[in-house]
């Protein structure tokens, strides 16, 4: 199934099949081909519009299984890809004809209960995670989706439920293991390979195949105050819970925040099965007592949600309340915000989506969301090449659909409503709220756009997410993978000879 594929790298061939089998042939690691039972399982991604026929699919079970197909994989100039949990909706973990690396059979996970450490293998994704740790009560910074792959997450950045307490992924994120692009297998932290370490927090992709992280863990409680508020979207309800957001949220004068850190969840607008209308969502998770998060989110409460599913929850259950399911077609496209969020946007962007719903049958299920948690924690922090650290927040522009025909009007809708919020952050974020926060509008402090690199950006470049730490980027491309062989997701191109 040859293909043009990226950077001018190669597909696969049948003789670059039968190397492998040869070289592989004493080892634990399994091929698949494209007639074997097992490869659709492989390929299968979250979004089916993501799914590209790989020429090859090598599951290893080890570091050195890995090093050894990249470095035959280096040596013939092949495209390849990396598949975790296979999230990726920008087709990042696929390859059209390439050789993938499907680290399903790298799942292990190990808890370090009195050092409070994960050490978590790369295929692992946060679900793995959560129900390994629940025994324990303790937890890490991972995705809020629990089907989300660890590693394509935790290399670009990383935020989840606890980045209002502990930041990103990569701030508590204590060593990695990691496969270059000449075989060689390396560990990284801030004592060992200090500049890869560096590199990989954020810009992770680009360097190799992380087989391994070992994460700091935290004390959760065994429960969480946690669910779903629905309100019909009225004029009331939206000013309402405007204000209550704002209120919840903002980062005061004083350089507080009401949730302070605990509380997190977002506003939203969806339409639930069985309702001819969109409704306005609010996923609330507070990190204590039922009695507590009330009082924090009172405001909410006060407004009479339509639907509630409030109630104490196991942590390890808080990543899947909100997973739509897998397998379906969507675009996770990444937008930018700062608070307080201005009534008259909220108002047009549910205009906005309640018109794409009601003209496109087949995109039902959609989801539009302001992520929201306490924003000073991952401002405060510097660790790594990630630049879009800020006081301001993500979007989330999540068409959803069945049909390959509806590909390209979902996308265009989901650029569409990305334009909008870029002139939102263009005309509004000109306030300075307290000392702590920043103006924010496209390009923040580093000079890099403040959106999210691990959601869809369809016009953003490399520079652009990268910001100031783009060219320290290059120079150690240049050393660790001189021959651009990782390059799906915002590739940095080392540097000319």
């Amino acid at each position: 199934m040859p293909s043009v594929s990226s950077y001018g790298r190669k597909p696969v061939s049948p003789n670059h099949v039968s190397e492998l089998r040869k070289l592989l042939q004493d080892t634990s690691a399994e091929l698949r081909i494209s007639t074997d039972v097992d490869y659709n399982r492989s390929i299968a991604r979250w979004s089916k519009a993501a799914v590209k026929p790989a020429g090859l699919v090598v599951v290893p079970t080890t570091s050195d299984e890995v090093s050894i197909v990249a470095k035959y994989a280096a040596k013939e100039n092949l495209d390849i890809a990396v598949k975790g949990g296979g999230h990726s909706t920008a087709g990042a973990s696929s390859t059209d004809g390439g050789l993938l690396f499907d680290l399903d059979k790298m799942r292990t996970i190990r808890v370090d209960s009195e050092k409070k450490l994960f050490i978590v293998g790369g295929g692992a994704n946060w679900g793995d995670v959560d129900q390994a740790a629940a025994p324990y009560n303790l937890a890490t910074v991972g995705g809020t989706v629990a089907d989300t792959g660890v590693g394509g997450l935790t290399l670009g950045g990383g935020y989840g439920w606890l980045s209002g307490l502990y930041g990103l992924s990569i701030d508590v994120l204590i060593q990695c293991t990691v496969v270059l692009a000449n075989g060689d297998v390396v560990t990284a932290s801030k004592q060992e390979n200090a500049d890869l370490f560096w590199a990989l927090r954020g810009a992770g992709q680009n360097f190799g195949v992380a087989t391994e992280f070992i994460f700091q863990a935290f004390d959760v409680p065994p429960e969480v105050y946690a669910g779903l508020l629905l309100f019909e979207p009225t004029s009331h309800n939206m000013q309402g819970v405007t204000e209550a957001v704002n209120r919840a949220y903002v980062i005061n004068s004083a350089g507080q925040v009401k949730v302070d850190g605990r509380g997190c969840g977002g506003i939203g607008f969806m339409r639930p099965p069985g309702l001819d209308t969109a409704m306005i969502a609010v996923p609330i998770i507070y990190f204590g007592t039922a009695e507590q998060g009330q009082a924090v989110y009172r405001d909410f409460f006060d407004l009479g949600p339509k639907i509630s599913t409030m109630s104490m929850v196991p942590y390890a259950e808080i990543n899947k309340f909100l997973a739509p399911p897998y397998g379906l077609r969507a675009s996770m496209k990444g937008a930018a915000f700062t608070l307080p969020l201005r009534l008259a946007f909220v108002q047009e962007i549910f205009g906005e989506y309640q018109k794409f719903v009601d003209r496109n049958d087949d995109a039902q299920g959609s989801v539009l969301i302001w992520e929201l948690i306490d924003t000073r924690k991952v401002a405060e922090f510097d660790a790594g090449s990630f630049a879009n650290r800020g006081t301001h927040g993500n979007s989330l522009i999540c068409p959803i659909w069945t049909k390959p025909e509806n590909d390209a009007v979902c996308r265009e809708w989901a650029r569409y409503i990305n334009e909008k919020f870029k002139k939102e952050l263009i005309d509004h974020s000109d306030q300075v709220v307290c000392p702590s926060a920043e103006v924010t509008t496209i390009r923040g402090r580093k000079k890099a756009t403040q959106f999210y690199g691990n959601y869809d950006h369809y016009d953003e470049k490399s520079k652009d997410i990268f910001g100031d730490n783009y060219e320290e980027l290059q120079a150690l491309k240049t050393r660790f993978d001189p021959g651009n062989m990782f390059n799906k997701l915002f590739a940095i191109p080392p540097l000319a000879n």
